[in-house]
């Protein structure tokens, strides 16, 4: 019954390309040609490092789930399931939960300010908004028959440095591209309107949202160069090494497996089991779990989490970092 249904999904979302203009909200029927109507600010590259910092406010104040809403998401079938994976990401599972039998359209917002790297993508480009989109088995043709699902990936690279990758996953027997171009359209004309955290109600309200990774870099009186940040995390030089800071959603298993560090207002930090290798990282838990079923290693928690080669510098930053984050 399960398999049958997400057939079902599939053929309703390749049909989306047949009737982009059915979808709520959309300007347009293909993601290029939503570049052509989108806002400047999004055809425009920053001209100084203030702007690439509010670039980076600006976007982080965009509620990823919203821009494919339920509304939209009940034309390519009832999901089962969606979440957000990170401050950055969300995700929506039709048909079946099981890998290859279901159907999982993934999406995230980031930013490249030194470019993006295309690779074999095959893109279009207009007013400095460049789409592009690689099916499976046209980067890795050799391996047709066997793959256990098929897939697509689809990305908006933006003049501003913004990129929205989107990827599609659909069962054997399918072709996963004309569901991932009617997700990526749809993904960009919401874009255009920059819905605020909180928009979608899969969303949920975390310690995290409205915060500035690079915020502790401050605290700590060291620079962080603006163009080796992310949209979630903030690298910089700290005393003789280089640490980066990633505020993310964690697994509580994890988390806790670590050694316990310290309790900063309320807040536990627990190091890191593998921090003697070359690279490792300490992480605190900065609020309750997030709504929705536990992961293989128990709930989901609103974490940042530290990386380095120093144990004593990761600590201190992420012990900095903790305490920006008041006791609730």
């Amino acid at each position: 019954m399960l398999v049958r249904r997400s057939a079902m999904v599939v053929a309703v979302m390749l049909g989306l390309v047949a009737c982009q203009d059915e979808l709520p909200g959309q300007p347009a029927d293909t993601p290029i040609s939503v570049a052509a109507s989108m806002p400047e600010f999004w055809k425009t590259a920053p001209s100084s490092d203030d702007k690439r910092w509010e670039l980076l406010r600006r976007i982080r104040a965009i509620d990823v789930c919203a821009l494919i809403p339920r509304s939209v998401l009940a034309r390519f079938g009832e999901p089962l399931r969606v979440e957000i994976d990170d401050p950055d990401s969300c995700s929506a599972t039709f048909g079946s939960l099981e890998h290859g039998k279901g159907t999982e359209i993934s999406w995230a917002l980031g930013v490249a300010p030194r470019g993006y790297t295309w690779g074999e993508t095959k893109r279009d480009e207009v007013d400095g908004i460049t789409v592009g989109m690689l099916r499976d088995l046209d980067a890795s043709p050799q391996l047709e028959g066997q793959l256990t699902e098929r897939s697509c990936s689809a990305i908006a690279s933006f003049a501003n440095t913004v990129t929205l990758p989107l990827r599609v996953s659909t069962p054997l027997g399918t072709e996963p591209c004309p569901a991932a171009q009617a997700a990526l359209t749809q993904a960009m004309s919401a874009l255009a309107d920059e819905p605020a955290q909180g928009t979608s109600p899969d969303t949920p309200d975390t310690v995290l949202l409205g915060e500035d990774p690079c915020a502790v870099a401050t605290a700590l009186g060291v620079q962080a160069p603006v163009l080796d940040q992310r949209l979630w995390g903030c690298q910089f030089s700290y005393r003789d090494g280089t640490v980066d800071v990633d505020y993310t959603y964690d697994s509580e298993g994890l988390v806790v497996r670590g050694e316990p560090l310290f309790v900063v207002n309320g807040h536990k930090a627990y190091g890191d089991p593998d921090i003697d290798s070359e690279f490792g990282s300490y992480a605190a838990v900065l609020g309750p779990e997030l709504p929705g079923p536990d992961t293989y290693a128990g709930p989901n928690l609103p974490v940042v989490r530290v990386f380095g080669s120093d144990r004593a510098n990761v600590e201190a930053v992420l012990r900095a970092t903790t305490e920006l984050f008041p006791a609730r």
